[in-house]
């Protein structure tokens, strides 16, 4: 019987929308793009990372071979 009640107290709470209106100053918004860039530069130097060391070691040990 609790998932019924919260579901229909959910229904009911989401069937109305109002307008926000919040002001969302400079500060923020600055901060917000700055840690979206950052997450964006995270993942690619994660990419980056997992296929650049493998290919790295890959041709120390050819180099290495080759040389001997």
């Amino acid at each position: 019987m609790n998932k019924l009640n919260f579901f229909i107290i959910l229904t009911f709470f989401l069937s109305f929308e109002q307008t926000l209106l919040a002001y969302i100053g400079p500060g923020l918004a600055l901060g917000t793009v700055v840690v979206s860039i950052g997450l964006i530069l995270i993942l690619i130097f994660l990419v980056i990372a997992i296929i650049y060391y493998p290919i790295k070691k890959a041709y120390q040990k050819y180099k290495n071979k080759k040389n001997l």
